[in-house]
């Protein structure tokens, strides 16, 4: 049973990350390019997703958590 979950959680945050890259590659993708070929990233992707998958949830949560600190701080400065 826990093979299997981990197993399942090593899948989920392996698409995850391939969604992610498969995202930042068409920003940086230029015209006239016939195709994207990651490579070695994909691998990587797929070795260590539970990990990368972890520090973009982590990173996204402190981003969305200090925008609200400062909206925050913000509101209060304006009542003043």
């Amino acid at each position: 049973m826990l093979q299997n979950t981990l197993i399942a959680v090593w899948i989920l945050s392996a698409i995850y990350c391939l969604y992610k890259l498969y995202k930042r590659s068409k920003m940086t993708s230029h015209d006239g390019v016939i195709g994207y070929s990651p490579g070695l990233e994909v691998l990587m992707v797929i070795m260590i997703g539970p990990l990368l998958a972890i520090i973009d949830i982590s990173l996204t949560w402190i981003r969305v958590y200090r925008e609200a600190e400062e909206a925050r701080r913000r509101a209060d400065n304006k009542n003043l």
